[in-house]
């Protein structure tokens, strides 16, 4: 239908410039004169045009986008530059350009939505404009609309010209000081656990060996001295597993906690500790031992298209990882601190080496603090502009 009706406005705009000629050349014949064919001879150039630009073929060509900064964060500007070349052998009068709306691009498009220019013989264009304030989320770009009109607007020619990109809006990162998660709960000052572990590049001294050290740990040159089987002595080093999760049942506040669990991310890998992590969402994913930079970006580009939309209750997918959160720190992110949250705490807080619940608001926003006394838990209300000191809140008593 659409088709059909593009063709028969096309074919009334071609049929109204045909009438118009007929009609100034009859008045020009029947009543003569200096003024009625002055008239005729006036607008036959602009019906000319109008014709030739009916059904001459448009051809554009090397179209170009280019998206600067690369890298993008929620509340970030973008510069858009689209550039190509006219190739068609008439010259065109008017020119308007303007992008292909797509859903995830028209709610976030804060630009100028078009732009006109004056063609005649000129080649090559380029037009820029900027999208502000981008919300989280891809933009997908599918191409440009060009429009082509003749001086009066009998003509109207439109071309769509394919040029797919997409652009990925990640979390809004703060610095957030690292530290160690040393916690006191509210049933006396309790640090929480750290599992130990051998670091074998350095060796501190040697023993007598016992049954059950690795062949690996002795101390063969000792045995070659004097046929004795001594075993190596390492440092002992204390290391703190987290275990990362973000709530994605509850919409409120949620763009805020996914900015701090994408912040809590890059301060924990960036200092070398460990953390894996867990989405609670529709398209659930876990990223165990996040190590690498490389790794740290998968998730963030994971968190950039997250939403909440969970499709069970966060109490049933967290008691399904039981067995990572017991040998690891749980910190869970939120914004709102449910009934279904509650009682995962008291139930599995036995289970558990210890649970950090960051419950996530705006700074404008008030909140009353409802303190959980359950035994290895602390719930933490923080504001969006103490993200910074959110390891330092946890060593709070």
């Amino acid at each position: 239908m659409k088709r059909l009706n593009a063709y028969l406005r096309g074919g009334g705009q071609f049929i109204f410039i045909i009438l118009l000629a007929v009609i100034t050349f009859s008045y020009a014949m029947f009543q003569g004169g200096f003024v009625s064919w002055f008239i005729f001879y006036s607008l036959t150039p602009f019906l000319l045009y109008s014709v030739l630009l009916s059904f001459a073929p448009i051809n554009i060509v090397e179209v170009h986008r280019e998206v600067t900064p690369s890298k993008l964060h929620r509340g970030d500007s973008v510069k858009v530059s689209v550039s190509f070349r006219n190739k068609t052998w008439i010259p065109l009068i008017f020119l308007t350009v303007q992008e292909i709306q797509t859903e995830g691009l028209s709610r976030k498009y804060q630009g100028n939505d078009s732009q006109i220019h004056f063609v005649g013989w000129k080649r090559k264009f380029d037009w820029s404009y900027e999208l502000n304030h981008l919300e989280r989320g891809k933009i997908e770009f599918q191409g440009i609309q060009l429009t082509f009109t003749d001086f009066f607007g009998w003509t109207i020619r439109t071309k769509v010209i394919e040029e797919n990109k997409s652009i990925v809006i990640l979390p809004k990162l703060s610095t957030i000081k690292y530290r160690p998660l040393q916690m006191q709960f509210e049933h006396g000052g309790v640090v929480a656990q750290f599992s130990m572990m051998k670091d074998t590049s350095l060796v501190t001294g040697i023993r007598d060996y016992q049954s059950g050290d690795k062949s690996s740990w002795i101390h063969w040159k000792s045995y070659a001295k004097n046929e004795t089987l001594r075993t190596k002595e390492f440092e002992d080093r204390q290391t703190q597993d987290l275990f990362l999760a973000i709530d994605q049942s509850s919409a409120k506040n949620f763009e805020y906690a996914v900015d701090l669990t994408a912040s809590i991310l890059q301060s924990v890998i960036e200092n070398n500790g460990d953390i894996s992590f867990i989405s609670t969402g529709e398209k659930r994913e876990v990223f165990p031992k996040l190590k690498s930079r490389s790794r740290l970006e998968k998730v963030m580009q994971h968190l950039a298209v997250i939403e909440a939309n969970a499709n069970q209750a966060i109490d049933s997918i967290l008691a399904k990882q039981m067995g990572l959160i017991s040998s690891a720190t749980l910190v869970l992110v939120t914004g709102e601190l449910s009934q279904e949250l509650k009682d995962f705490f008291v139930n599995s807080a036995k289970f558990a080496r210890g649970i950090v619940c960051f419950v996530v608001s705006d700074k404008g926003e008030k909140m009353t603090e409802k303190r959980l006394s359950v035994a290895n838990v602390k719930v933490i209300y923080i504001t969006i502009d103490q993200f910074e000191n959110a390891f330092t809140e946890v060593m709070k008593p």
